[in-house]
């Protein structure tokens, strides 16, 4: 275990009888068969503590109601993963990238421990169903929800980490989430333009970017949005998309391609805001 991560830090202790405390409570829970064999093959780690792990798939809509503070859920186990995801992507980041610098490796850490990248990860291995869930967060389809796929699977991770140690969570890891960064930057879809366009503007004092829906076209069940971005009072790029925030992302992701501090300076002082900066 590495003292700069966890120095201080108390570990959790397994609760032994989290089953009896199941059936005591006041509410049905939905528990999936042989679930704890089933996702134990499925990560490649063997847990010495049973109920570690079957705490860490449960979720807190099926605990009993007298258990006010959501002891007994995965919250708690979700907190400490989400401690030691973030150490362990840091120092992987660190390693694997020497060429890049704070900034970047800042942005990609942003994405690969972001909800919806770890609930995408946590679906592709079905984590869903092995999660003890109350029968109303059954039937709204938690089981397929990618915030609480994500928070499950960080919660795992503390649990594999408390249980395992730091090496054990390490190869978890690599097996489900190091191994696809390059193909998660790589994949637009993931980058979020507004915000990195955001970043620059304000970086510059050019504050915040503006979008603005110029056209809307087609029927109302397939509408078509046209959207231009202006930073400085001159628009940088235009794009489409079925809804506003699709073509603010497209406009954001063209005016990306544009954006040059001295020229947006320099068109500021006497250029039509409707002038588009040629490509």
């Amino acid at each position: 275990m590495r003292a700069w991560c966890w120095a201080g830090m108390n570990p959790l202790r397994p609760i032994n009888e989290f089953i009896a405390s199941l059936v005591r409570g006041g509410r049905k829970a939905v528990r999936p068969r042989d679930s704890l064999a089933a996702i134990q093959t499925i990560i490649g780690y063997r847990f010495r503590s049973a109920p570690l792990l079957r705490q860490a798939l449960t979720h807190k809509s099926s605990i009993p109601s007298e258990d006010s503070l959501g002891l007994l859920s995965n919250e708690r186990l979700e907190f400490l993963g989400d401690a030691v995801l973030n150490c362990l992507v840091t120092e992987h980041l660190y390693q694997a990238y020497p060429d890049r610098h704070e900034g970047h490796l800042s942005k990609i850490k942003s994405l690969i421990v972001s909800g919806k990248i770890l609930g995408e990860i946590a679906r592709s291995f079905d984590i869903g169903s092995h999660v003890v869930f109350g029968v109303s967060e059954e039937k709204t389809g938690g089981r397929d929800r990618l915030s609480t796929l994500s928070n499950t699977f960080e919660a795992l991770l503390g649990a594999i980490f408390l249980d395992g140690g730091y090496k054990a969570a390490g190869k978890f890891l690599k097996k489900f989430l190091f191994g696809r960064i390059d193909e998660i930057i790589e994949d637009e879809r993931n980058v979020n333009y507004k915000s990195i366009i955001l970043e620059m503007a304000q970086r510059d004092g050019f504050g915040m970017p503006r979008y603005v829906t110029i056209s809307a076209s087609g029927p109302d069940h397939a509408k078509v949005f046209t959207v231009r971005m202006e930073i400085g009072g001159v628009a940088l790029g235009e794009g489409t998309g079925s809804n506003k925030k699709i073509a603010q992302q497209a406009a954001a992701q063209n005016g990306l391609m544009n954006y040059n501090k001295e020229e947006i300076i320099s068109r500021s002082k006497g250029v039509s805001k409707d002038e588009l900066v040629s490509h």
